[in-house]
């Protein structure tokens, strides 16, 4: 039966102390050394988003350059200030990953699924990095403890808990658009278990204000030529990079997820007799079928879809060791979930250079993304004319690291504006086909000298930059843009 959370101090040993626990650990994993790192990609692009608030972005909704802003005017313009705001959410998220299960089905499958989610290897690396994860999991967990609130107000709804739910839902469909899965999620348990609600002017209250939230990014594609919707379509049958087959595509999610966690959530996976379980299967399926049938290959996207499996997993381990039967499944992803907390703490400490330990398939590519920024910064500021990065991952990097400006032919540049020059300094990346550019780039300009390399080893991996000095532009800037755009660039070598 679902337990109601209860703070008593008598309950607290019994109750609690295992949780602040979790949040003990949970902490020390994500906030130990937290600034080492220079920051990835997605990092220093979101953080370029704070330092130009909109109501929306090109690729996502405006809710992590808020937290980024927040994060940084709190704590500071360095790599910790950045982060340490959605490594504090990461954290946030053990805890209502327990009262979430508390609520919904037991105590004891709550704390199953919160301590995945404390030493988890996604969670953690989603936390330890600024993603738009971190924050969308907390407001999501935040969400459904609201709405089986609601549900559990059977027959009048409490005016402040409609608020808490719609106010919550509102602030999720800021973060990620695959929030409007979940929601669709939460519109069709309402349909099968809970019509009565239907009814109540307290849900449609509640319901009103979460769809407020659509509005700033509605009104901002409106203002931009729905530029964000139509990204959205345009690529979502297009490899964003390269093209994986589903059998790659799961392989990768294996390595990058872990295999314990996989696991335990298919284990977790098909228990719907009870409206709860219901709603946790339909959530984590609108979570995780688009992005497991889209053609792009992002494993990381599936990290919040796998939470209401875990609970539903743990239920099913405390059910089955309370009743005395099958405990060898009780055992058996008791020993899963010591290895998804091995793998977690691995891949906190391969960041930092490879050991040993098993890792998650994204800590390489997080070192190497970050690797040597520090000292390459200074030498891109010394480069004579603006600089025009090729990958447009590490355009807003050079911008925190250089101090001056940098841009690429992404989206969200071209709607920033991007000066129409005649000089460039071209920096980019060995991952594209450098002849292909080299060729591209000497029909665009009059004159051209490189490429030379400025090379970082830092965190066990070696970072090489190509520049070019590109001189007397020939091109017309926007077809210059088309010319040099990565992601076309990077699929002609597929």
């Amino acid at each position: 039966m679902p337990t109601r959370l209860v703070f008593a101090p008598s309950l607290l040993v019994s109750r609690w102390l295992p949780v602040l626990a979790l949040l003990v650990l949970g902490a020390t994993l994500r906030f130990w050394r937290l600034g080492a790192l220079e920051l990835i990609g997605d990092e220093s692009y979101f953080w370029l988003w704070s330092r130009h608030l909109d109501w929306a972005y090109f690729d996502h909704p405006a809710g992590v350059a808020l937290m980024v802003r927040l994060s940084t005017v709190l704590g500071g313009e360095s790599e910790a200030g950045i982060r340490w705001l959605n490594a504090a959410l990461g954290l946030a998220c053990v805890v209502l990953t327990y009262a979430l299960g508390a609520q919904m089905l037991s105590r004891h499958a709550g704390l199953f699924a919160a301590f995945l989610v404390a030493l988890g290897a996604p969670y953690l690396l989603t936390s330890r990095f600024v993603y738009t994860d971190a924050l969308q999991l907390a407001l999501l967990l935040l969400n459904l403890c609201c709405f089986w609130r609601l549900v559990q107000e059977k027959p009048a709804i409490r005016l402040r808990t409609a608020l808490a739910f719609g106010i919550s839902l509102a602030l999720l469909l800021n973060t990620k658009y695959n929030a409007y899965l979940y929601a669709a999620a939460l519109l069709v348990s309402v349909l099968i278990d809970h019509r009565w609600l239907l009814a109540q002017k307290r849900a449609w209250l509640a319901a009103l204000i979460g769809a407020l939230g659509l509005v700033p990014v509605v009104a901002w594609n409106a203002a931009h030529d729905w530029a964000s919707f139509r990204w959205q379509f345009s690529h979502a049958g297009v490899p964003v990079i390269r093209r994986t087959g589903a059998l790659g595509k799961a392989y990768h999610a294996l390595l990058y997820l872990t295999w314990p966690l996989i696991a335990v959530a298919l284990v977790g996976l098909g228990r719907m007799r009870l409206p709860a379980q219901r709603l946790l299967v339909l959530v984590a399926i609108a979570l995780l079928v688009p992005v497991a049938l889209s053609a792009a290959d992002s494993p990381r996207n599936l990290s919040s879809g796998l939470v209401p499996l875990f609970l539903l997993a743990g239920e099913l381990v405390t059910s089955a060791w309370a009743r005395g039967r099958r405990r060898w499944a009780s055992v058996g992803l008791g020993l899963l979930a010591a290895a998804a907390a091995v793998y977690g703490l691995g891949s906190v400490f391969n960041t930092f250079g490879p050991t040993t330990w098993p890792e998650s398939s994204g800590v390489p590519a997080i070192r190497q993304d970050a690797a040597g920024w520090r000292e390459l910064g200074p030498e891109v500021a010394a480069l004579p004319a603006a600089v025009f990065a090729l990958d447009y991952s590490i355009a807003s990097q050079v911008t925190f690291y250089s101090g001056a400006p940098a841009y690429t032919a992404w989206g969200q540049y071209w709607i920033w504006g991007i000066p129409a020059l005649p000089d460039w300094t071209v920096v980019g990346l060995e991952t594209l086909p450098m002849d292909l550019v080299d060729q591209k780039l000497r029909a665009a300009f009059g004159e051209l000298k490189g490429p030379w390399l400025l090379n970082a080893e830092e965190w066990g991996e070696t970072k090489v930059v190509r520049v070019w000095e590109a001189r007397n532009l020939r091109l017309a800037p926007q077809m210059f843009l088309q010319e040099l755009d990565f992601l076309t660039l990077l699929r002609s070598d597929y």
